[in-house]
Protein backbone atom coordinates (compact mmCIF):
# COMPACT_ATOMS: atom_id res chain seq x y z
CA UNK A 1 0.00 0.00 0.00
CA UNK A 2 3.07 2.43 1.01
CA UNK A 3 4.65 1.49 -1.93
CA UNK A 4 1.48 2.14 -4.21
CA UNK A 5 0.86 5.91 -2.76
CA UNK A 6 4.74 7.20 -3.44
CA UNK A 7 4.10 5.68 -7.18
CA UNK A 8 0.75 7.54 -7.12
CA UNK A 9 2.80 10.73 -5.39
CA UNK A 10 5.54 10.36 -7.35
CA UNK A 11 3.02 10.08 -10.80
CA UNK A 12 1.43 13.13 -9.96
CA UNK A 13 4.61 15.72 -9.62
CA UNK A 14 5.90 14.15 -12.93
CA UNK A 15 2.82 14.93 -14.33
CA UNK A 16 3.22 18.72 -13.15
CA UNK A 17 6.55 19.28 -13.94
CA UNK A 18 7.50 22.03 -16.21
CA UNK A 19 8.77 20.63 -19.52
CA UNK A 20 11.34 21.71 -22.17
CA UNK A 21 11.63 19.97 -25.61
CA UNK A 22 13.17 20.40 -29.05
CA UNK A 23 11.62 18.93 -32.64
CA UNK A 24 12.97 19.04 -36.19
CA UNK A 25 10.16 19.86 -38.58
CA UNK A 26 12.36 19.27 -41.71
CA UNK A 27 14.94 16.19 -40.74
CA UNK A 28 14.78 13.29 -43.41
CA UNK A 29 17.77 11.07 -41.53
CA UNK A 30 21.00 13.93 -42.69
CA UNK A 31 21.46 17.43 -43.16
CA UNK A 32 24.05 18.83 -45.63
CA UNK A 33 26.59 21.77 -45.51
CA UNK A 34 24.44 25.02 -46.37
CA UNK A 35 20.92 23.58 -45.50
CA UNK A 36 18.24 25.13 -43.70
CA UNK A 37 17.16 23.50 -40.47
CA UNK A 38 13.55 24.29 -39.10
CA UNK A 39 12.18 23.21 -36.19
CA UNK A 40 10.53 24.21 -32.89
CA UNK A 41 11.04 24.90 -28.77
CA UNK A 42 8.25 23.33 -27.28
CA UNK A 43 7.88 24.67 -23.45
CA UNK A 44 5.00 23.33 -21.12
CA UNK A 45 5.17 25.30 -17.44
CA UNK A 46 3.18 24.19 -14.70
CA UNK A 47 3.36 27.94 -13.16
CA UNK A 48 4.56 31.29 -14.16
CA UNK A 49 8.11 30.74 -14.62
CA UNK A 50 10.89 33.57 -14.36
CA UNK A 51 14.00 33.85 -16.94
CA UNK A 52 16.48 35.18 -18.78
CA UNK A 53 15.86 33.85 -22.27
CA UNK A 54 14.67 31.06 -24.68
CA UNK A 55 17.72 29.85 -27.12
CA UNK A 56 18.72 26.77 -29.14
CA UNK A 57 22.06 25.70 -29.87
CA UNK A 58 24.08 23.48 -32.69
CA UNK A 59 27.22 22.18 -31.66
CA UNK A 60 29.61 20.45 -33.66
CA UNK A 61 31.81 18.29 -31.09
CA UNK A 62 35.00 16.21 -32.22
CA UNK A 63 36.05 14.10 -29.30
CA UNK A 64 39.03 11.36 -28.83
CA UNK A 65 39.68 9.01 -26.19
CA UNK A 66 42.17 5.65 -26.28
CA UNK A 67 43.93 3.42 -23.56
CA UNK A 68 47.76 4.49 -23.24
CA UNK A 69 50.85 4.25 -21.49
CA UNK A 70 52.06 7.37 -19.43
CA UNK A 71 55.20 8.05 -17.71
CA UNK A 72 55.80 9.59 -14.47
CA UNK A 73 57.78 9.92 -11.78
CA UNK A 74 57.41 7.87 -8.79
CA UNK A 75 58.89 9.37 -5.52
CA UNK A 76 59.11 6.88 -3.47
CA UNK A 77 61.12 4.22 -5.55
CA UNK A 78 62.78 7.73 -6.81
CA UNK A 79 62.48 6.62 -10.49
CA UNK A 80 60.62 6.81 -13.40
CA UNK A 81 57.66 4.14 -14.06
CA UNK A 82 54.83 4.31 -16.90
CA UNK A 83 51.23 3.44 -15.69
CA UNK A 84 48.13 2.78 -17.62
CA UNK A 85 45.86 6.06 -18.46
CA UNK A 86 42.81 6.99 -20.30
CA UNK A 87 44.08 9.76 -23.11
CA UNK A 88 41.23 12.29 -24.60
CA UNK A 89 40.48 15.03 -26.47
CA UNK A 90 37.55 17.08 -26.84
CA UNK A 91 36.79 20.21 -29.15
CA UNK A 92 33.91 22.42 -30.38
CA UNK A 93 34.76 22.47 -34.35
CA UNK A 94 31.52 24.63 -34.95
CA UNK A 95 28.76 26.19 -32.25
CA UNK A 96 25.75 28.61 -32.87
CA UNK A 97 23.35 29.85 -30.89
CA UNK A 98 19.85 31.65 -31.47
CA UNK A 99 18.21 33.35 -28.92
CA UNK A 100 14.02 32.74 -29.44
CA UNK A 101 13.00 35.13 -26.45
CA UNK A 102 14.47 37.15 -24.04
CA UNK A 103 18.34 37.57 -23.91
CA UNK A 104 21.54 37.08 -22.14
CA UNK A 105 21.29 39.82 -19.16
CA UNK A 106 17.85 40.77 -17.59
CA UNK A 107 14.91 38.51 -16.47
CA UNK A 108 11.43 38.12 -18.01
CA UNK A 109 8.56 35.63 -17.08
CA UNK A 110 6.15 33.67 -18.89
CA UNK A 111 2.56 32.17 -17.55
CA UNK A 112 1.81 29.08 -16.75
CA UNK A 113 1.04 26.79 -20.19
CA UNK A 114 2.32 25.87 -23.33
CA UNK A 115 4.79 27.90 -25.22
CA UNK A 116 6.12 27.44 -28.81
CA UNK A 117 9.28 28.88 -30.47
CA UNK A 118 10.06 28.12 -34.18
CA UNK A 119 13.33 28.75 -35.33
CA UNK A 120 15.21 28.66 -38.31
CA UNK A 121 19.23 27.95 -38.94
CA UNK A 122 21.09 27.95 -42.16
CA UNK A 123 24.24 25.85 -41.51
CA UNK A 124 27.37 26.82 -42.66
CA UNK A 125 29.03 25.19 -45.92
CA UNK A 126 32.40 24.82 -44.66
CA UNK A 127 31.14 22.18 -42.23
CA UNK A 128 32.95 18.49 -41.17
CA UNK A 129 30.75 15.54 -41.15
CA UNK A 130 29.61 13.57 -38.86
CA UNK A 131 32.20 10.73 -38.04
CA UNK A 132 32.64 8.02 -35.70
CA UNK A 133 35.12 5.02 -35.44
CA UNK A 134 36.79 3.47 -32.07
CA UNK A 135 39.06 6.50 -31.15
CA UNK A 136 36.66 9.14 -31.40
CA UNK A 137 33.64 10.72 -33.12
CA UNK A 138 32.65 14.09 -34.98
CA UNK A 139 28.50 14.34 -33.52
CA UNK A 140 25.82 17.43 -33.98
CA UNK A 141 23.75 18.22 -31.65
CA UNK A 142 20.63 20.71 -31.19
CA UNK A 143 20.37 21.84 -28.08
CA UNK A 144 17.12 24.13 -26.41
CA UNK A 145 17.32 25.98 -23.17
CA UNK A 146 15.55 27.91 -21.05
CA UNK A 147 18.06 29.45 -19.62
CA UNK A 148 16.81 30.43 -15.50
CA UNK A 149 18.31 32.87 -13.08
CA UNK A 150 18.98 31.38 -9.84
CA UNK A 151 17.50 28.06 -10.51
CA UNK A 152 19.32 25.07 -13.18
CA UNK A 153 17.93 25.15 -16.97
CA UNK A 154 15.70 23.70 -18.27
CA UNK A 155 17.81 21.84 -21.42
CA UNK A 156 16.88 19.01 -24.36
CA UNK A 157 18.87 18.32 -26.62
CA UNK A 158 19.01 15.61 -30.10
CA UNK A 159 21.68 14.43 -32.31
CA UNK A 160 21.41 14.71 -35.87
CA UNK A 161 23.84 13.80 -38.95
CA UNK A 162 25.76 16.18 -41.19
CA UNK A 163 26.54 14.49 -44.51
CA UNK A 164 29.59 16.99 -45.86
CA UNK A 165 31.11 15.98 -49.78
CA UNK A 166 34.55 16.83 -49.95
CA UNK A 167 34.55 19.40 -53.21
CA UNK A 168 37.88 19.32 -54.47
CA UNK A 169 37.47 22.15 -56.06
CA UNK A 170 37.93 24.38 -52.67
CA UNK A 171 41.28 23.33 -53.06
CA UNK A 172 42.29 25.56 -55.21
CA UNK A 173 44.75 24.34 -57.42
CA UNK A 174 44.03 23.77 -61.03
CA UNK A 175 47.96 21.73 -61.44
CA UNK A 176 46.33 19.17 -59.77
CA UNK A 177 44.88 17.92 -62.70
CA UNK A 178 48.68 18.43 -64.97
CA UNK A 179 50.23 14.74 -65.68
CA UNK A 180 53.13 14.02 -62.56
CA UNK A 181 56.38 11.88 -62.40
CA UNK A 182 58.23 10.79 -59.46
CA UNK A 183 61.50 8.44 -59.09
CA UNK A 184 63.56 6.50 -56.90
CA UNK A 185 66.75 4.26 -57.76
CA UNK A 186 68.74 2.35 -55.65
CA UNK A 187 72.30 0.35 -56.15
CA UNK A 188 72.13 -3.44 -55.06
CA UNK A 189 75.51 -4.03 -53.12
CA UNK A 190 76.85 -7.88 -51.89
CA UNK A 191 79.64 -8.32 -50.29
CA UNK A 192 80.53 -4.68 -50.77
CA UNK A 193 80.70 -5.12 -54.26
CA UNK A 194 78.38 -2.70 -56.50
CA UNK A 195 76.16 -5.23 -59.01
CA UNK A 196 74.14 -2.50 -60.76
CA UNK A 197 71.38 0.26 -60.32
CA UNK A 198 67.38 -0.46 -59.97
CA UNK A 199 65.18 2.56 -61.04
CA UNK A 200 61.51 2.76 -60.39
CA UNK A 201 59.65 5.80 -62.36
CA UNK A 202 56.31 6.80 -61.83
CA UNK A 203 53.81 8.68 -63.88
CA UNK A 204 50.15 10.03 -62.37
CA UNK A 205 47.90 11.69 -65.22
CA UNK A 206 46.38 14.01 -62.30
CA UNK A 207 46.74 14.03 -58.82
CA UNK A 208 42.85 13.99 -57.73
CA UNK A 209 40.87 11.18 -57.40
CA UNK A 210 37.00 10.46 -56.77
CA UNK A 211 34.85 7.41 -55.99
CA UNK A 212 33.28 5.52 -59.36
CA UNK A 213 36.68 7.29 -61.83
CA UNK A 214 39.74 5.11 -62.95
CA UNK A 215 43.10 6.45 -63.05
CA UNK A 216 45.91 4.68 -64.68
CA UNK A 217 49.06 5.03 -62.82
CA UNK A 218 52.06 3.50 -64.80
CA UNK A 219 55.59 2.56 -63.07
CA UNK A 220 58.47 1.84 -65.12
CA UNK A 221 60.92 -0.53 -63.74
CA UNK A 222 64.72 -0.92 -65.16
CA UNK A 223 66.80 -3.55 -62.78
CA UNK A 224 70.23 -3.59 -64.41
CA UNK A 225 71.47 -5.32 -61.08
CA UNK A 226 72.48 -9.33 -60.87
CA UNK A 227 69.07 -9.62 -58.74
CA UNK A 228 66.04 -10.62 -59.66
CA UNK A 229 62.75 -8.64 -58.29
CA UNK A 230 59.82 -10.21 -56.62
CA UNK A 231 56.92 -8.59 -57.78
CA UNK A 232 55.93 -4.90 -57.97
CA UNK A 233 53.14 -4.25 -55.70
CA UNK A 234 50.87 -0.57 -55.89
CA UNK A 235 48.83 0.15 -52.93
CA UNK A 236 46.48 3.11 -51.96
CA UNK A 237 45.90 4.03 -48.55
CA UNK A 238 44.23 6.45 -46.06
CA UNK A 239 45.71 7.64 -42.78
CA UNK A 240 43.88 9.11 -40.23
CA UNK A 241 45.32 10.60 -37.28
CA UNK A 242 43.24 11.09 -33.90
CA UNK A 243 45.15 13.55 -31.20
CA UNK A 244 44.47 13.83 -27.57
CA UNK A 245 45.51 16.63 -25.56
CA UNK A 246 44.87 15.19 -21.93
CA UNK A 247 46.80 14.28 -19.81
CA UNK A 248 48.90 14.82 -22.49
CA UNK A 249 49.43 15.54 -26.13
CA UNK A 250 49.67 12.34 -28.30
CA UNK A 251 48.06 11.05 -31.11
CA UNK A 252 47.47 8.03 -33.40
CA UNK A 253 47.26 7.16 -36.75
CA UNK A 254 44.65 4.57 -38.35
CA UNK A 255 45.61 2.62 -41.54
CA UNK A 256 43.25 1.62 -44.05
CA UNK A 257 43.95 -0.12 -47.02
CA UNK A 258 42.05 1.19 -49.78
CA UNK A 259 43.05 -0.44 -53.16
CA UNK A 260 46.21 -3.20 -53.68
CA UNK A 261 47.31 -4.70 -56.78
CA UNK A 262 49.87 -6.75 -56.83
CA UNK A 263 51.79 -7.85 -60.59
CA UNK A 264 54.52 -9.89 -61.76
CA UNK A 265 58.47 -9.75 -60.76
CA UNK A 266 61.29 -8.75 -63.10
CA UNK A 267 64.61 -10.23 -64.31
CA UNK A 268 68.05 -9.27 -63.13
CA UNK A 269 68.99 -6.59 -66.35
CA UNK A 270 65.38 -6.61 -67.80
CA UNK A 271 62.75 -3.53 -67.87
CA UNK A 272 58.85 -3.45 -67.86
CA UNK A 273 56.14 -1.06 -68.03
CA UNK A 274 53.50 -1.64 -65.24
CA UNK A 275 50.01 -0.05 -65.24
CA UNK A 276 47.78 0.20 -62.42
CA UNK A 277 43.80 1.18 -63.08
CA UNK A 278 43.11 2.29 -59.65
CA UNK A 279 39.28 3.07 -58.97
CA UNK A 280 37.64 3.51 -55.62
CA UNK A 281 34.11 2.05 -55.43
CA UNK A 282 31.03 4.50 -55.35
CA UNK A 283 30.42 3.66 -51.79
CA UNK A 284 33.80 4.36 -49.77
CA UNK A 285 33.90 6.47 -46.52
CA UNK A 286 35.73 9.43 -47.56
CA UNK A 287 35.75 11.71 -44.07
CA UNK A 288 35.80 15.40 -43.93
CA UNK A 289 37.92 16.99 -41.17
CA UNK A 290 37.24 20.84 -42.06
CA UNK A 291 37.52 23.06 -39.33
CA UNK A 292 38.47 19.65 -37.06
CA UNK A 293 41.37 19.81 -34.85
CA UNK A 294 41.52 16.69 -33.31
CA UNK A 295 41.13 14.38 -36.97
CA UNK A 296 43.19 14.79 -39.86
CA UNK A 297 42.93 12.61 -42.95
CA UNK A 298 45.84 12.12 -46.16
CA UNK A 299 45.58 9.58 -48.76
CA UNK A 300 49.05 8.10 -49.54
CA UNK A 301 50.16 6.07 -53.28
CA UNK A 302 53.10 3.84 -52.83
CA UNK A 303 54.18 2.33 -55.52
CA UNK A 304 56.80 -1.15 -54.16
CA UNK A 305 59.56 -3.21 -56.25
CA UNK A 306 60.01 -6.07 -53.84
CA UNK A 307 63.23 -7.40 -53.44
CA UNK A 308 64.71 -10.87 -52.18
CA UNK A 309 66.66 -11.46 -48.86
CA UNK A 310 68.09 -8.85 -46.91
CA UNK A 311 67.73 -5.97 -49.75
CA UNK A 312 65.08 -3.23 -48.65
CA UNK A 313 62.77 -2.61 -50.87
CA UNK A 314 62.58 0.36 -53.83
CA UNK A 315 59.42 2.34 -53.12
CA UNK A 316 58.38 5.45 -54.32
CA UNK A 317 55.10 7.57 -52.71
CA UNK A 318 52.61 10.39 -53.32
CA UNK A 319 50.00 11.57 -51.50
CA UNK A 320 46.73 12.08 -53.98
CA UNK A 321 43.99 15.08 -52.98
CA UNK A 322 40.53 12.48 -52.71
CA UNK A 323 37.45 13.70 -52.69
CA UNK A 324 33.96 13.75 -53.87
CA UNK A 325 33.21 16.41 -56.82
CA UNK A 326 36.65 16.50 -59.03
CA UNK A 327 37.92 19.70 -60.09
CA UNK A 328 36.38 21.57 -62.92
CA UNK A 329 32.73 20.12 -62.13
CA UNK A 330 29.41 21.18 -60.26
CA UNK A 331 28.31 19.18 -57.07
CA UNK A 332 25.22 17.88 -57.65
CA UNK A 333 22.62 19.14 -55.42
CA UNK A 334 21.93 17.54 -52.07
CA UNK A 335 18.26 18.03 -52.04
CA UNK A 336 18.21 15.39 -55.03
CA UNK A 337 19.88 12.38 -53.14
CA UNK A 338 23.49 13.22 -53.60
CA UNK A 339 25.30 10.54 -51.39
CA UNK A 340 28.39 10.09 -53.55
CA UNK A 341 31.01 8.64 -51.52
CA UNK A 342 29.16 8.24 -48.64
CA UNK A 343 28.24 5.45 -46.22
CA UNK A 344 25.12 7.78 -43.86
CA UNK A 345 24.59 6.12 -40.81
CA UNK A 346 21.25 4.12 -40.02
CA UNK A 347 18.86 6.89 -38.03
CA UNK A 348 15.27 7.67 -37.96
CA UNK A 349 13.48 9.62 -41.62
CA UNK A 350 12.24 11.98 -39.28
CA UNK A 351 12.68 12.32 -35.54
CA UNK A 352 9.27 13.52 -34.62
CA UNK A 353 7.30 11.82 -37.47
CA UNK A 354 4.69 10.08 -35.75
CA UNK A 355 5.17 11.53 -32.07
CA UNK A 356 2.50 13.95 -30.33
CA UNK A 357 3.85 17.02 -29.05
CA UNK A 358 4.05 17.03 -25.01
CA UNK A 359 1.23 16.74 -23.30
CA UNK A 360 -0.54 20.63 -22.41
CA UNK A 361 -0.48 21.91 -19.77
CA UNK A 362 -3.08 24.79 -20.56
CA UNK A 363 -3.96 26.74 -23.45
CA UNK A 364 -1.11 27.07 -25.62
CA UNK A 365 0.35 30.67 -25.70
CA UNK A 366 2.24 31.71 -28.94
CA UNK A 367 4.43 34.91 -29.53
CA UNK A 368 2.45 37.38 -31.02
CA UNK A 369 5.24 38.05 -33.34
CA UNK A 370 8.44 36.52 -34.75
CA UNK A 371 10.38 36.34 -31.26
CA UNK A 372 13.57 38.47 -31.96
CA UNK A 373 17.01 36.72 -32.99
CA UNK A 374 20.51 37.59 -32.32
CA UNK A 375 22.70 34.97 -33.75
CA UNK A 376 25.85 34.24 -32.58
CA UNK A 377 28.58 32.04 -33.57
CA UNK A 378 31.55 31.42 -31.29
CA UNK A 379 34.81 28.99 -32.41
CA UNK A 380 34.85 27.57 -28.95
CA UNK A 381 32.64 26.02 -26.06
CA UNK A 382 30.00 27.42 -24.20
CA UNK A 383 30.09 27.59 -20.67
CA UNK A 384 26.32 27.26 -19.97
CA UNK A 385 23.75 25.69 -16.74
CA UNK A 386 23.04 22.21 -16.13
CA UNK A 387 19.88 20.77 -17.50
CA UNK A 388 17.43 19.36 -15.15
CA UNK A 389 14.64 18.10 -17.99
CA UNK A 390 12.16 16.35 -15.79
CA UNK A 391 11.04 13.96 -18.81
CA UNK A 392 13.29 11.56 -20.92
CA UNK A 393 14.84 13.16 -23.97
CA UNK A 394 13.65 13.17 -27.46
CA UNK A 395 15.18 10.22 -29.34
CA UNK A 396 18.81 10.24 -29.58
CA UNK A 397 19.61 7.76 -32.80
CA UNK A 398 21.35 4.87 -30.63
CA UNK A 399 21.79 3.83 -33.93
CA UNK A 400 24.18 5.66 -34.84
CA UNK A 401 26.38 4.04 -32.05
CA UNK A 402 28.74 6.62 -31.21
CA UNK A 403 30.71 7.46 -28.43
CA UNK A 404 29.85 10.05 -25.67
Amino acid sequence: MLMNFLMDQLHFRYKRMSQCKVWLDNYTGQYYPGNLIQGKVILNFNSETKLRGIKVRIVCHEHTEWMGEESYYDSTRNKHETRMTQFRGDNDAFATELILHGGHSGTTSLPAGQHMYPFSIVLPTNLPGTYSCDEGNITYKLISIVDRPMAFDYQDELIFVVVAPIDLNLIGRSDLLEPTSYSNDKTICCWCCAQGPISLDVELPRKTLTPGETVNITARVSNMSNTNLEGVRFKLTQNITCKVDEPNRDDKTIYNTLVEQNDVGLGAHGEHTYTFPVMLPMNIILPNFCMCRLFRVEYTYKVTAKLPGVHSNLEVQMNPEIGNVQIGQAPTSATSGYTMGFQVPTSPSAPNQGLPYPPVGGVPVFPPSAPPAHLKEQDQGYGGGEGTNSEPPPPSYDSLNLKN
